[in-house]
């Protein structure tokens, strides 16, 4: 099993555990439809968090492929990450113009963020269009490298 696997394991326990406990403590406290609604959500984040599903997002080596050849803004992003989930959200019009590649579904793709930063894991970490790796990067610098146009070779 992988790095990437564990730790996707590891947060689907850890959210399971804390629904449990905020049952019980829900319950015991005489509000149990409160503890049955927190036991809900954290079920719904560990099958989010967990490895069963199949992550339909790039690879490393496809989205470099990709870059060179279109000139695409890569963002390496991670689930769980209140930092991506604000960028993908901010960048929600101009998705579709950047490839998304999840560190946690491709071991390449983590080695790579963690060779950018020094060694952390840090994301989201984006290759601009002109190959500068920015890590944690605003939305609006995401978008004025999306307007800028590519020169001619």
């Amino acid at each position: 099993m992988s790095r990437s696997q564990r730790a996707r394991w590891q947060h689907a326990v850890v959210l399971v555990v804390t629904g449990v406990v905020l049952l019980v403590l829900a319950a015991g406290m005489g509000h149990p439809g409160w503890g049955v609604v927190a036991l809900l959500a954290a079920l719904i984040g560990a099958w989010l968090a967990a490895p069963l599903r199949s992550d339909r997002s790039l690879t490393h080596w496809d989205a470099q492929q990709r870059h060179v050849r279109d000139g695409a803004v890569v963002v390496y992003w991670r689930p769980g990450s209140i930092g991506c989930l604000r960028l993908r959200s901010a960048l929600r019009s101009v998705s579709d113009q950047i490839l998304w590649v999840n560190v946690w579904a491709d071991d390449e793709a983590a080695a790579f963020v963690r060779d950018v930063n020094g060694g952390s894991e840090v994301v989201p970490t984006a290759i601009l269009r002109n190959g500068d790796a920015v890590t944690q990067p605003s939305p609006d610098a995401v978008r004025a490298d999306l307007r800028v146009q590519p020169e001619a070779a």
